[in-house]
C-alpha cells in the first residue's frame, strides 16, 4: 500500500500540471468566414476575423495566410461587424478576468505563463515528494529505503530552484527571440500578406510575389508596346532582397545618368518600381503617356511595374507609413512627411535625413521617387544586382501607333485577363488565359471582330516569336484575316523584304526602338565569346570588311564595290551598305579613314571612360551624358 502511495502521488501531480494546458480560455474553435470588402471596391478578401490592433484588422484567409487591413479601409458593414465582435470578445475576457489584447501579445503571454507554470508546478511536485519521503521515514514505512528517500528529499529543493530558473530563462529567451525575428520593414509589407510572402536573415529581408497588384492595370496608357501584365515568378532564389541594415554610400548612384535597367525599389504590395526614365536614357515615361492610372505599365517580359511613386497605397497602409523600399534598404514615403506637409528640403536623390534615419519621398515632379541609390548597392550592367528576373513568355513587340487602352478585366480564379484598347473609333482587345499545363493562350480581336489565336510556352530569358502585325494581331493558327487584303505596311511585303525578315541593322530593343549598331551585332563582333567587345575585335572586323570590298586595293571604296551583291560576309558589311551616306563623299566614295572614324566613334561613345572593353548592355543603350 505504501509503495502504491509513493508511485501514485507523482502521477497526481503530473495530471494537475497538465490541467492548464488542456483547459484554456479564449481559444476559438470555430472561425467564422466572411467576405470582407473595402469602402472603394478595390479588393475583396474571404477570411475570418483574428484581432483589432492599432486601428488595423487582422484577417485569416482560408489558405492559412493572414493579412492586415486598416480599419478605416473596410466597408461600413464590416466595420460595424468588427466593433460588435470586439465588444463580445471583451465581455467574455472580462468575465474570465482576462485582458483583451493582440494575438501576438496573447501568444507570447500564453507561452510565458506556460513556462512559469511548468516551473512552479514542478517545484510544488518536488516539495510534495519531499514531504512524503519525510512522512514515510518517520513512520518507518520506508524500511531499508530510508537512505534513498533522504537523498531524494535533499535533492528536492535545489531541483525546484533549477526548475524555476529554467522557466524564467525560457521566458526571456522566447521574448527576446520574438523581438529579434520581426524586422521593422516587415510591418510595411504586412497589409499585403495575402499577396506577398516574406522572410529574413541577419542581413536581408526577402519578399516573394507575382508582381500583380490588386488594382486595375494598363487603363489610360496612350503609348503602348503591346505588352500585357502576366504573373512573374519572384519566389525562392528569385525573390526580392532588401538590406536590413542600409549604409550611406560614399559614391551614390544617380538615376539621372544610370540605373536605366531593372528595378530600383519595391512597393509594399510586391510590385517593382523602375527608373522613371526608360532604358533609352532620355524618355520620361509619365510625360510620354506610357503609364496607367496608377503609374505603371508592362515591360518587355510582360512584367508589370511602376515608374512613379505608388501613393495610392497610402489608402491601405495609411499616411506616414512607407509605400515602398528602395533596393538600398531605405524606405520610400508618399508626398507628405509626418507633419502632413510636402518636404521642400530634399536632396538630389529625393530624400533627407530624419530622426528615424534617411528616407526617400515621392514627388509630383521628376524624379517622382528615389532619385537613385543613396545607400550602398552593387551595380552590374546598369542595374542593381542581384535582383529577380522576369519570365519572358512572348517576344518584345513594337509600339502600336494610335492605341489607347480603355479597359482591363481579370478573373484570378480562372487565370484570365483582357486588355481593351481603342484605335480611332474601333475597339480591339487582347484576351489571355494561363492554362494548367503552363501554356499561355492568347486571343487577339481587332476592331472588325476578327480573331487571331496564339499559344506561348514559358521561356525564361526571352526568345524570338512570330513577327507582330501592325494592327496588333499575330500570325496564328486560327487567323481569320482576309488574305485578299494587302494593306500598306503589312507583313506580306515590306520595303522589298520577304515576310518576317529584317534589314541587318533593324534589330530592336524591348521598347521597340532600334538598337545601336554595336548592340544589335554584339554577338557577331564578340569573336572570342567572352562577353566583352574590345577595340581590337572591332579593328579586325573593319579590316576584314574594308579589304573585302576594296577590290582594286586603292584604299577607297567606290559605289560599285560595296553596292549590290557581294561576297563579303561580315556584320560590318550591312552597315556599310545601309549607312554609306553618313561617311561617303558626294560621289559616294568611302575612304579607309572615314569608315574607320565612323566605326571607332561608335565604340568611344559607348566607352566614355576609355576602358577599351564594352559589355552588351553598354553598347545596347547609348545615352547622352547628363549636363546637370
Amino acid at each position: 500500500m505504501k509503495k502504491l502511495l509513493v508511485s501514485v502521488l507523482p502521477l497526481c501531480f503530473l495530471c494537475l500540471s497538465m490541467e492548464p494546458v488542456l483547459s484554456h480560455p479564449g481559444h476559438d474553435h470555430g472561425p467564422q468566414l466572411r467576405t470582407w470588402k473595402d469602402n472603394e471596391g478595390l479588393f475583396e478578401i474571404q477570411g475570418s476575423f483574428v484581432q483589432l490592433r492599432d486601428d488595423k484588422v487582422q484577417l485569416s484567409k482560408s489558405d492559412g495566410t493572414t493579412v492586415w487591413v486598416p480599419f478605416g479601409r473596410l466597408g461600413l458593414a464590416d466595420r460595424d461587424w468588427v466593433l460588435k465582435k470586439v465588444d463580445a470578445i471583451r465581455s467574455i475576457n472580462e468575465s474570465q478576468n482576462v485582458e483583451f489584447g493582440s494575438q501576438d501579445g496573447a501568444t507570447q503571454d500564453n507561452a510565458a505563463g506556460f513556462n512559469i507554470g511548468l516551473a512552479v508546478l514542478f517545484l510544488l511536485g518536488l516539495v510534495m515528494i519531499g514531504f512524503v519521503c519525510k512522512f514515510l521515514q518517520q513512520t518507518g514505512a520506508a524500511g531499508g529505503r530510508w537512505g534513498q528517500l533522504a537523498t531524494i528529499r535533499k535533492m528536492a529543493l535545489p531541483a525546484s530552484a533549477v526548475a524555476l530558473a529554467t522557466g524564467s530563462v525560457c521566458l526571456l529567451a522566447e521574448t527576446n527571440s520574438e523581438k529579434e525575428e520581426t524586422p521593422q520593414i516587415q510591418k510595411a509589407f504586412e497589409p499585403f500578406a495575402d499577396r506577398v510572402k516574406f522572410r529574413s536573415d541577419k542581413n536581408y529581408f526577402y519578399i516573394e510575389s507575382n508582381g500583380m497588384p490588386d488594382h486595375p492595370m494598363m487603363i489610360g496608357i496612350r503609348a503602348w508596346q503591346q505588352q500585357v501584365p502576366l504573373p512573374q515568378p519572384y519566389t525562392g532564389s528569385n525573390a526580392w532582397r532588401i538590406p536590413l541594415h542600409p549604409k550611406m554610400a560614399a559614391n551614390p548612384v544617380s538615376a539621372k545618368s544610370a540605373l536605366f535597367r531593372g528595378a530600383i525599389a519595391l512597393a509594399v504590395n510586391g510590385v517593382p518600381i523602375f527608373n522613371p526614365i526608360k532604358n533609352d536614357g532620355r524618355t520620361d515615361t509619365l510625360i510620354a503617356g506610357e503609364l496607367d492610372e496608377f503609374g505603371g505599365h508592362c515591360g518587355r517580359g510582360d512584367d508589370y511595374h511602376y515608374h512613379i511613386g505608388p501613393v495610392h497605397l497610402e489608402k491601405i497602409v495609411g499616411k506616414g507609413n512607407p509605400i515602398a523600399y528602395a533596393l538600398d534598404g531605405y524606405p520610400l514615403f508618399g508626398y507628405t512627411d509626418a507633419n502632413g506637409k510636402e518636404p521642400r528640403d530634399l536632396d538630389t536623390f529625393n530624400g533627407r535625413m530624419e530622426e528615424g534615419g534617411y528616407r526617400y519621398y515621392s514627388t509630383r515632379k521628376y524624379p517622382y521617387i528615389n532619385g537613385g541609390m543613396r545607400g550602398e548597392v552593387t551595380v552590374i550592367e546598369d542595374q542593381v544586382d542581384p535582383q529577380p528576373r522576369a519570365n519572358n513568355v512572348r517576344p518584345a513587340l513594337r509600339p502600336l501607333r494610335g492605341a489607347r487602352i480603355t479597359g482591363f478585366k481579370r478573373d484570378e480564379a480562372q487565370k484570365t485577363a483582357t486588355v481593351i484598347y481603342q484605335i480611332e473609333d474601333k475597339t480591339h482587345s487582347v484576351n489571355y488565359v494561363i492554362q494548367n499545363n503552363g501554356t499561355y493562350h492568347f486571343v487577339f480581336t481587332d476592331g472588325d471582330g476578327r480573331e487571331t489565336v496564339e499559344d506561348y510556352q514559358s521561356r525564361k530569358g526571352g526568345g524570338q516569336g512570330k513577327k507582330d502585325r501592325p494592327d496588333g494581331m499575330k500570325e496564328g493558327k486560327n487567323n481569320k484575316k482576309d488574305p485578299s487584303k494587302n494593306k500598306k505596311g503589312s507583313d506580306n511585303k515590306k520595303d522589298g523584304q520577304e515576310k518576317g525578315k529584317k534589314r541587318p541593322d533593324e534589330k530592336k530593343d524591348g521598347d521597340g526602338l532600334r538598337l545601336p549598331w554595336l548592340g544589335a551585332h554584339f554577338d557577331e563582333l564578340d569573336t572570342n565569346k567572352d562577353g566583352k567587345l574590345t577595340l581590337d575585335e572591332l579593328k579586325k572586323e573593319f579590316e576584314k570588311t574594308f579589304s573585302g570590298y576594296d577590290k582594286d586595293k586603292n584604299g577607297v571604296l567606290h559605289p560599285d564595290e560595296y553596292s549590290g551583291r557581294s561576297s563579303v560576309r561580315s556584320a560590318l558589311a550591312g552597315f556599310v551598305k545601309g549607312h554609306s551616306g553618313e561617311f561617303a563623299d558626294k560621289d559616294g566614295k568611302i575612304t579607309r579613314q572615314a569608315l574607320q572614324d565612323a566605326l571607332f566613334n561608335m565604340f568611344k561613345k559607348s566607352d566614355p571612360r576609355g576602358t577599351g572593353k564594352l559589355t552588351k548592355a553598354e553598347v545596347s543603350s547609348v545615352r547622352p551624358r547628363n549636363k546637370n
